[in-house]
């Protein structure tokens, strides 16, 4: 299979240290983690608290991806982790417990966007992209152009429908893989293929007109 290129040039090195850190699914789950699954099935409390702790950052981050609140994704997360000791007994193991934790926190901020009558743009916020934003006094004229552009990109995500927006998100930034998204989501793959394409398309032409770069992005 051939290697995903990032989702943009601008953001080589940024994305470059995110991917190398978010594994697939295979690799996510060891051993040791099955085996906490398993024993707090049987209602070991201790370790549903590892469990917790080994993937509460990675739920949050999903959650502030997707409604943009601070405050209210502190609190969903630990709704859906809630929620997830009480549904254990039903997890079957069909998939991984990332997989199924990750479907209860996605249809968590569906619930909270429907609540708040709007749909938050999805800007999935990483210390790596938090890191290139900043902006140290006397950084090289090429550094801060760099950083005006990952600006805009970030931006320009607001423009695509929502479900494009998951899409992109959960492939480029999360290392999903079109079949991961789809389970995850619970559309047919062809509708997952249909929205990265059209994101990527939409995204070009947004980056395009603001840097006059029609190669702006390079993506397989």
């Amino acid at each position: 299979m051939r290697k995903r290129r990032r989702l943009t040039t601008l953001l080589a090195t940024s994305l470059r240290r995110k991917k190398e850190k978010v594994p697939k699914f295979g690799k996510r789950v060891n051993s040791a983690e099955k085996e906490l699954v398993a024993q707090a099935k049987q209602g070991e409390a201790e370790a549903f608290r590892q469990l917790v702790e080994l993937n509460w950052s990675k739920v949050y981050n999903l959650l502030l991806g997707m409604i943009h609140d601070q405050l209210a994704a502190q609190e969903l997360t630990q709704e859906v982790f809630v929620k997830a000791w009480k549904k254990l007994p039903t997890f079957r193991g069909d998939s991984t417990f990332w997989t199924w934790i990750y479907r209860i926190a996605y249809h968590a901020a569906l619930d909270e966007l429907r609540k708040k009558k709007r749909e938050a743009g999805i800007l999935f916020v990483s210390e790596n992209l938090h890191e290139l934003i900043q902006e140290p006094a006397n950084e090289p004229l090429e550094v801060v152009v760099q950083k005006e552009q990952v600006r805009d990109l970030l931006k320009a995500l607001r423009f695509l429908s929502f479900s494009q927006r998951i899409a992109l998100i959960l492939y480029y930034f999360q290392g999903f893989s079109y079949q991961e998204i789809a389970a995850f989501t619970r559309r047919p793959l062809g509708t997952i293929r249909a929205d990265l394409h059209r994101g990527k398309e939409k995204l070009r032409e947004i980056i395009s007109e603001k840097w006059g770069l029609k190669d702006a992005f390079n993506f397989y």
